[in-house]
């Protein structure tokens, strides 16, 4: 009988984002008053998964973090919105995890403290959950801490594919930078941002870089432009071009993690270019609000948005 793939596992980051408004970006030796803002939860993966679940899909999320007042205030809020955190792996030398961000006019700057995550070792239970779940979502980086059995994750995330189980990276702005080609060879569908992607291709144009890599394995290429939309590369067939909606933007953190994580929670019922139609009007209920799980909406609410 096959096993029916009803749910999505999200491995990754989880943190208190907090907040600082500036008039403008210091220069080199410079100085400028901020002002402090409400902390409150996020982390790119925590925020897709939280953009799943609110959407009516099963999630589950793991993470590696301390076992502090912080990580749990953070794990008890995933919780509460209906993601599955059981699996996640606790390592009391690591410091809380927190992220600053930076909001300087529209802009904003991200700035994440380095956990060392050495690597984190895979269970029989949770090697069965990825192996059935309909998709894994991760960052490139997280996947390469994995270990199972002593086995590295190029390795045995081979026989995760070959049942079924879809691999997703949001690649973001590329901020690992390794530049190892290996990292998109396990993947079936890789996110990127524009300066990602730009980071990437280096002399490539788009579809030069979007052919390469198909050809090591990646399925599906989506670059997303901010206000531009995004493009969408699918091996062997044609280009799609989605506009971006216009509205009064007040943050733009999490847009991408709403974008991605909504497009891939759809993307089987809709197909894609409904998916990213239905994602490009979630990121823009998105960025109308402070902080990154703004984007977590129920489908009315993003219908709603698409028949306006």
């Amino acid at each position: 009988m096959e096993t029916v793939k009803d749910y999505a596992v999200y491995i990754g980051d989880v943190a208190l984002d907090e907040y600082y408004r500036a008039d403008r970006w210091p220069g080199k030796a410079d100085k400028e008053n901020v002002e402090a803002l409400e902390p409150v939860p996020g982390g790119m993966i925590a925020n897709a998964a939280c953009v799943r679940a609110a959407l009516g899909e099963k999630t589950l999320f793991w993470t590696c973090m301390n076992s502090g007042p912080v990580s749990r205030l953070l794990l008890d809020d995933l919780e509460k919105r209906g993601i599955d955190t059981s699996l996640s792996v606790t390592d009391d030398s690591l410091p809380d995890s927190k992220t600053m961000i930076f909001l300087v006019g529209d802009e904003h700057t991200v700035l994440i403290p380095i956990l060392n995550i050495d690597h984190i070792d895979i269970t029989d239970e949770m090697y069965e959950v990825m192996k059935n779940a309909s998709y894994i979502y991760a960052t490139s980086g997280t996947l390469m801490t994995l270990r199972y059995k002593g086995r590295h994750w190029n390795d045995f995330s081979k026989d995760l594919r070959a049942e079924g189980a879809r691999v997703v990276v949001d690649f973001d702005v590329d901020y690992e930078r390794n530049g190892d080609d290996g990292r998109f060879m396990t993947v079936d569908i890789g996110f990127f941002n524009e300066t990602g992607y730009d980071s990437v291709r280096e002399d490539r144009t788009y579809e030069e870089q979007a052919d390469k890599l198909h050809r090591l394995g990646m399925k599906l290429v989506v670059v997303t432009l901010a206000d531009k939309g995004c493009v969408i590369y699918e091996e062997g067939k044609e280009t799609l071009h989605i506009q971006a909606r216009k509205v009064d933007v007040v943050d733009v953190t999490g847009a991408g993690d709403t974008f991605c994580s909504s497009f891939c929670s759809v993307m089987d019922e809709m197909g894609i270019r409904k998916a990213a139609e239905f994602a490009t009007a979630a990121a823009s209920i998105c960025i109308t609000s402070l902080g990154a799980r703004s984007g977590a909406v129920s489908k009315e609410e993003v219908f709603k948005v698409l028949g306006s």
